[in-house]
């Protein structure tokens, strides 16, 4: 089994809030990983080594998170 990431929901400051506060904690910098739309969320990545990384998640007001279930966790 290999670990490529880790998913840390964002908090209800926000998604780009959390991601501010958890660089600024590990002294790195977060950049924007995008929209997924068939989940209902979008994203903020820290590379790390070896094609790992952690990622701040938060769900859309979309549809799609509340049916899909990675949308339905981060909810």
């Amino acid at each position: 089994m290999r670990l490529d990431h880790l998913s840390y929901a964002a908090g209800p400051d926000g998604l780009e809030s959390t991601a501010e506060r958890l660089g600024s904690a590990l002294g790195c910098e977060f950049a924007d990983g995008g929209v997924h739309p068939r989940f209902g969320t979008r994203n903020m990545i820290l590379p790390l080594t070896d094609k790992t990384y952690i990622e701040v998640v938060e769900a859309l007001d979309h549809p799609a998170s509340d049916k899909a279930p990675f949308g339905q966790a981060v909810k």
